[in-house]
């Protein structure tokens, strides 16, 4: 209920990097827990990964609105030797209103990502973003100590570049 697309709008990432041969596990967060509770079962599930594939020598997190929250809450607590890029994509990382009264209200004005991760923050321009256009602020605009924002253009293959087409932009341009 209220998510139209059902995660349709990974298909396209995900062949794009298929095509280029690289290795993708999609993790699935509880949508309606907390964000402080997905980032830590990410921490431990991520550790699991790693512990289970002695081959891996590095890992890439990609992370979409929600998600790229998840994410970058985990790019701070990750604190084992073992690099990690991670790279978060239209995520309301300010904060937004949660509609579960247990959850802790994010609202920040800055991340210090861990020294073992490479951050990358996509910001969308805020007037396209289906999601964002409405708020009175742009809940992506924070501070990224250790790490990297970008703006993507407002415009792709001569149409918006909104909240769901980021991911592919940002899949088809790493």
């Amino acid at each position: 209920m209220g998510w139209p697309t059902k995660g349709f709008e990974w298909v396209g990432p995900i062949v794009e990097l298929s095509h280029r041969q690289i290795p993708v596990w999609f993790f699935k967060y509880d949508w309606d827990d907390c964000p402080e509770n997905s980032a830590d079962y990410l921490y431990r599930e991520t550790g699991k990964l790693i512990d289970n594939n002695y081959h891996l020598d590095s890992l890439w997190i990609i992370g979409h609105s929600l998600g790229g929250v998840v994410t970058s809450l985990f790019a701070e607590k990750w604190d084992r030797d073992f690099p990690i890029t991670i790279h978060s994509i239209a995520a309301p990382l300010a904060g937004m209103e949660r509609q579960r009264s247990d959850c802790e209200n994010i609202s920040r004005v800055e991340y210090k990502i861990s020294s073992t991760v490479s951050y990358t923050q996509w910001k969308t321009v805020q007037a396209q973003d289906g999601a964002f256009k409405n708020l009175k602020f742009d809940p992506q605009e924070v501070f990224i100590e250790g790490g990297t924002s970008i703006l993507l253009p407002g415009e792709w293959n001569n149409s918006r570049l909104g909240h769901n087409r980021s991911i592919q932009w940002v899949c088809e341009n790493l």
